[in-house]
């Protein structure tokens, strides 16, 4: 009798303690509006959609990805989701890529790839004639530029153009340069053939960070600021344009405890384990609604007797989305249902958020076509 007066009191303190308080919400969230683009696909095109973008030019929208298995160009009229045409990348002669390692286009002057042959960053037409080879050199503090860089939509990557300057990352290598002297970014004058390091470094990770495959990271530039966001950290990193000032702030999500710092040594099972760890992914930024969307990866399990190895195009079972005001604030987090939708390809356009819904271990879905939702940002406060 005494324990159960004892929990009664306990009972009503806590209530009392509680009373009043509302329960957190989300000022805002992404919800899916059920508009569906479909973009044809043919036999040849192997899906890994790391580097795919939607552009603007004179006013019509174009989506265009590179094809690994066939070497080319897809370009598309995203509107009426057309197929328009397909650019060749030769591999021999005075026109010769040899063998695409990445693509990006800002506009159709401004086309470019990379090559595992060479260390430097190629310049196409949309006929696949070289314009204009950049090569990348050394450093004023004597740091030689990885040749291993790539252009992607995943991780979230792209070479920023401020001017004539052209703003690229690296990939952390100890082989070649330790972690707290290799510059996430570096600038490259395209005309004068200069280079600079600029000072975040891999140093802002742990020893341990580094050594759990988790020093992938994804870079945006919203116009004023660099923005930064390493995989197994929780934190964010926002830089001016020069990287002078730094500041660091915590953008964590609901449904991640800490990041898991797991190293996947098995070759086997590996692949599973990389896709199962908690992690944090790529950042959008959102120029029409002054937003950013960081992608979070909470720990989930797979079925093991599936060989995942190759499986990572098709992205997490499990993710959600964080939503920060342009002051970096989070204002909101969505959780998507699982297995549904391939976060790792995803854009930002004037309507809204789009997302592949391509996540292709959900055998129901056609491999005939690219599949991507609108989602729209919805303000729980009106």
């Amino acid at each position: 009798m005494r324990n159960l007066l004892l929990l009664l009191l306990f009972l009503g303190l806590f209530i009392s303690c509680n009373k009043g308080k509302k329960p957190i919400q989300n000022k805002v969230d992404l919800k899916a509006t059920g508009i569906i683009k479909n973009f044809p696909l043919d036999s040849n095109v192997k899906y890994n959609l790391f580097y795919l973008y939607v552009f603007e030019e004179e006013g019509k929208r174009y989506l265009s990805f590179l094809n690994y298995r066939t070497a080319e160009l897809l370009f598309y009229d995203f509107d009426e989701e057309k197929f328009l045409f397909k650019t060749i990348l030769e591999s021999e002669g005075p026109n010769g890529i040899v063998m695409p390692s990445g693509y990006y286009i800002k506009d159709f002057d401004h086309v470019y790839v990379s090559s595992y042959s060479y260390s430097g960053l190629i310049k196409v037409d949309t006929i696949g004639r070289i314009i204009q080879k950049i090569p990348y050199g050394k450093t004023n503090d004597d740091y030689q530029i990885l040749p291993s860089y790539t252009p992607s939509s995943h991780p979230y990557n792209v070479p920023i153009f401020i001017g004539d300057k052209m703003y690229i990352t690296q990939t952390n290598n100890e082989k070649f340069c330790s972690p707290d002297k290799t510059p996430l970014s570096v600038v490259i004058d395209t005309l004068q053939k200069q280079y600079t390091s600029l000072p975040l470094t891999f140093g802002i990770l742990t020893d341990k960070q580094l050594k759990s495959n988790g020093d992938s990271f994804s870079r945006i530039y919203d116009g004023m600021n660099f923005i930064y966001s390493c995989y197994v950290d929780e934190d964010i990193w926002v830089t001016s344009a020069n990287h002078t000032d730094m500041r660091r702030i915590k953008v964590k999500s609901n449904y991640i405890d800490t990041p898991d710092e797991e190293q996947p040594l098995n070759a086997k099972n590996g692949p599973q384990l990389n896709l199962e760890l908690a992690r944090y992914g790529d950042l959008l930024y959102d120029p029409y609604r002054k937003v950013y969307y960081r992608f979070a990866y909470p720990k989930t399990e797979l079925n093991s007797k599936v060989n995942w190895w190759g499986k990572a195009v098709y992205g997490r079972k499990k993710f959600s989305v964080i939503i920060l005001d342009k002051d970096f604030r989070i204002i909101g987090e969505t959780l998507f249902p699982e297995a549904v939708y391939n976060p790792y390809v995803a854009f930002v356009e004037k309507e809204g958020l789009y997302i592949s819904r391509d996540y292709q271990m959900n055998f129901d879905q056609s491999e005939d076509f690219m599949t991507f939702e609108l989602f729209e940002l919805v303000n729980n406060e009106l």
